[in-house]
Order: C-alpha cells, then structure tokens, then sequence
C-alpha cells in the first residue's frame, strides 16, 4: 500500500508530484488541475465544486464522468498498490466530492505559508531571521505557479500566488532596506521596476534606496517616472504613499536615513550574508 507521508506536491512552477524520490506522471492538464484544486483548497470539494474550477461556464455535459475519470486516474497513480476494491486513503471520498489527505509539509504552497508567516512575525524585532524566512519562502517557486494548468481555479489560484510572490519579494527588499542594504538592492529593484512598471511599492523602495546612497535626485526622477508611466497606463497619479515619500525626500526628512550601524552590522555579519532577490 502507497506510504502516504511519502507524497510531495508542488504547485509553485510546474505542478509536480513525487513518492518518494519517485516523480509520478500526472497524465494531461486537466487531471494536473484537478489534483491542484484538490491539494491547494486543503478541504473537502464537492463534484460540482470540481467541475466549476475546471470548466466554470463551459463544462459540457459530460464532466461529470470526466471528473470520475480523472480521479480513478489519479488514485491509481497516487496508491499503485491499492487492491481494486479497497477504500483510497490519499484522495478520498468526501461530502458528495473528493478530499486529498496529504500529511502537514508536503505541499509546497503549505511550506510557503509558514515562511511568510514567520517572516511577518519576527519582521520588527528580528529582521535577519525574517529575510531569512522570505528567502526561504522566494526559493520555493519554480517558474510560474500551476504552469500550464487551465480552468477558472487555476486562473485564480495562479493570481494569487503571482501575488504572494511580489509581495514577499517587496517586503524582503524593504527588511533589506530596514539593515542598511541600500547599495545592494539597487540593480534588483532597476530591474523589477522594469519588469512592473506599475507596483508602485516596488517605486518607493527604490527612491528610498537611491535616496540612502546620496542620490537624491535620481530619486526623485524615479517618481517623475511613475507619474508618467501611471498617467500612461491607468489615467491615474502616484497613490499617496508615493507622494508621500516625494515630499519627505524633497524636505530632507531625517526619518529616511540609514538604519542604525549595529542593524547593518547584524546583517553583514549573519550566517545569511547578502543574497539575491531572484528578480
């Protein structure tokens, strides 16, 4: 019988599955996006749940046995040595739907959640262990989340995730910032602001940065910029904390210096040293 705390699952890049050392082969898109409905909402799923993650308005009328396929499918991939007619113990019945019963840390996007969370809580009182975290959790990803997964949910799902990834990667620049960093960042926010043009924040870090390194200027030419590009784009103007920010650098605010010496200090001397952002 398959040993279910041997199963890992990745969603953050190609979805993946493995026994083991063992990757199993997962079939077609629509059984990877089933068995990533099933993993990434960690609850019971109704079958008309199912259908409308994968098909939403276009489900024809066969997905009703096209979902009972898939998951006979994938329960023999999962248990390859389940006798027939005994019950599933990894994807199982459950409330006129199906559940995935995975042991905690076998899903990376479970692993990802933990990081996140303990950079959240340790980000005021100990900003080196929180980059760490951020670094841990930035590692995790593989390329783009549910790659080539379809269906409304992954649609959603892989919104989302997209979304946890730029904002980890703002707050880790931002702690990196907070530890006297300011050289360091410079090159990776150039680029993510070429990247996304229209994140402020990643906007805001930068002007911060250049501000830090003497350069206030080109600081200020950074939200010259936005406010072009915004206008451009949206028909909008910088949000406030953008504007904000300008006049503070304007005014010369003493809050915007450098962080403490002994902040720096505890970044450069830490097991982590410095690493790249991954932009």
């Amino acid at each position: 019988m398959a040993d279910v705390t041997a199963l890992r699952i990745e969603l953050l890049g190609p979805v993946r599955a493995w026994r083991g050392e063992e990757e199993l082969e997962l079939g077609g898109p629509q059984r990877r996006a089933l068995l990533s409905m099933l993993a990434g909402t960690r609850r019971p799923v109704s079958r008309d749940e199912v259908i409308e993650g994968l098909w939403g308005q276009d489900a024809p009328a066969s997905a009703g046995n096209a979902v009972h396929v898939h998951v006979s499918w994938l329960r023999r991939v999962l248990e390859p040595g389940r006798p027939v007619r005994s019950p599933a113990r990894i994807l199982t019945a459950a409330h006129s739907g199906y559940r995935l019963d995975l042991t905690p840390g076998s899903l990376d996007t479970e692993v990802l959640d933990f990081h996140l969370a303990t950079a959240r809580r340790l980000a005021a009182r100990d900003p080196v262990v929180a980059v760490r975290s951020l670094d841990a959790a930035l590692s995790l990803w593989h390329g783009t989340s549910l790659d080539g997964v379809p269906g409304p949910w992954a649609d959603v799902e892989r919104a989302r995730l997209d979304e946890l990834y730029q904002t980890a990667t703002e707050d880790r620049l931002e702690m990196l910032l907070m530890l006297g960093a300011h050289h360091e960042v410079l090159a990776d926010l150039a680029a993510l602001i070429r990247k996304h043009p229209l994140r402020e924040r990643f906007r805001g870090l930068f002007m911060l940065a250049l501000y830090r390194c003497g350069r206030q200027a080109e600081a200020l030419a950074v939200y010259d910029d936005a406010r072009r590009v915004l206008a451009w784009k949206l028909g909008l103007d910088p949000g406030p904390a953008l504007r904000r920010l300008q006049a503070r650098i304007l005014a010369g605010d003493p809050a915007l210096d450098p962080p403490r010496a002994e902040l720096e200090r505890a970044w450069r001397t830490s097991d982590t040293g410095w690493a790249h952002s991954g932009a």
